[in-house]
């Protein structure tokens, strides 16, 4: 061989493996950087990379995939956060309005509660003054009783008759401040929407029936019957034992145990047979029928009061 290129060959021999050597350490710094830049991946749950350079790039292929995974998560939690949002200004809307309705039904409260009192106060003061009247008819009862009884010995006829003028007066007053009670009582329960408000009776010199009491007997009589239908207010309902009181009395030709059919703008609404009469007051039992509707009879301020020829229960 040549010297020349003996020669040759030598430095060429010694560059590739200067080069091969150059390499090597390049490709052993990268693998160094490439394990470093990677070591958080040997902890992590999900990768689960090995400690080694080829094992630790076999895990780096299911990364992309992971990676891919939580970029549709990410995405699928803000659309989800986007409707939560939607959600939550529509809730806080409703409760704004809910808000507001609860201040006026509030207002609404109070005022009820205002009238409610004033109310109770007018029903407490019509009491007392019935207590009033109840207590001078009383002492008027007496004083009558008194006087009759010295009558036939002290008293000439006029006497007696000027006595017995001023008794039927206490009677009469006594019926007009009832039927003020019981004009009152209408009102107050219509406005309070109750048959007692307060508490008060709608008749005060009556006795309510009784939760449990048997119902009466129905026994068929004769009764008597008005000639002509009679125009009248509703002064009183107890629904619970169908008494009702009305504006007319032996002045219209009301009378005890007459029967009438009660009507509203030509319908009936019920039946009534009259249990007590005054001067220009009356007391009915409604009585069971299939046209009886308590509710119209209730609301009705005004009913013609139209004679029956039937019998009534009694």
């Amino acid at each position: 061989m040549k010297p020349k290129l003996n020669t040759f060959l030598r430095i060429l021999t010694v560059v590739l493996a200067l080069a091969a050597v150059a390499f090597a350490v390049l490709l052993k710094g990268k693998m160094d950087l490439a394990i470093k830049n990677t070591e958080n991946l040997v902890t992590d749950p999900e990768v689960k990379a090995g400690k080694e350079y080829d094992a630790r790039m076999t895990s780096l292929a299911a990364v992309r995939g992971l990676l891919d995974a939580k970029r549709k998560e990410i995405e699928e939690a803000n659309l989800a956060k986007k409707d939560m949002s939607a959600d939550i200004a529509d809730k806080k809307t409703k409760i704004e309005g809910l808000t507001a309705a609860n201040t006026t039904l509030e207002g609404e409260r109070t005022e009820l509660t205002r009238k409610r009192d004033e109310l109770a106060a007018q029903l407490t003061d019509a009491n007392s003054k019935k207590d009033g009247a109840l207590a001078e008819l009383t002492t008027v009862k007496e004083d009558l009783v008194r006087a009759t009884e010295k009558a036939a010995a002290m008293f000439t006829k006029e006497q007696l008759a000027e006595i017995e003028a001023k008794a039927t007066k206490a009677e009469e007053d006594f019926a007009a401040i009832r039927g003020k009670y019981a004009a009152l009582h209408a009102w107050a329960s219509r406005a309070a929407e109750t048959p007692t408000p307060g508490g008060f009776l709608r008749d005060p010199f009556g006795t309510p029936a009784k939760e449990g009491d048997a119902p009466a007997t129905a026994v068929a009589v004769a009764v008597e019957a008005a000639t002509d239908a009679v125009l009248t207010n509703i002064l009183a309902l107890d629904a619970k034992s169908g008494i009702v009181a009305f504006s007319v009395g032996e002045a219209n030709g009301i009378k005890e145990k007459a029967v009438f059919d009660v009507k509203l703008d030509g319908k009936k609404i019920g039946k009534v047979q009259i249990s007590s009469v005054k001067g220009s007051l009356s007391y009915g039992q409604l009585q069971p029928d299939k046209d009886l509707d308590l509710g119209a009879i209730a609301k009705a301020a005004s009913v013609s009061l139209v004679p029956s020829t039937k019998l009534a229960s009694k």
